[in-house]
């Protein structure tokens, strides 16, 4: 029997992960309280200014988007503690915001 092409193989796995994406399984996460509230905040924020009100914005749609925003972006992920991972990590967003050019200008 002839093994399937590598290709092909890729593109099932591709469908795979675009399926697995689409379906929500719960991750049980401890966050500090200060985290909790300013989620919260943030979540209703989002919540009260968008145009268009389809799809509720929650804290765990936020949450998501987090994890969207840090895996796009593992390669900045270095460090050997959670407090390097995330200064190192904040240092890149304030890096991008400064390279931002300006409204106005």
């Amino acid at each position: 029997m002839a093994k399937e092409p590598p290709a092909r193989r890729s593109s099932s796995l591709s469908e795979a992960a675009a399926a697995a994406r689409e379906q929500l399984s719960p991750k049980y996460v401890q966050l500090r309280g200060d985290q909790l509230i300013e989620l919260d905040v943030v979540a209703r924020e989002l919540q009260a200014a968008r145009s268009h009100k389809g799809e509720r914005i929650t804290a765990n749609t936020v949450i998501r988007v987090a994890v969207d925003a840090i895996l796009a972006h593992r390669d900045r992920l270095v460090g050997d503690t959670e407090a390097e991972l995330r200064t190192n990590l904040l240092a890149y967003i304030e890096e991008l915001q400064q390279r931002r050019p300006t409204r106005g200008a």
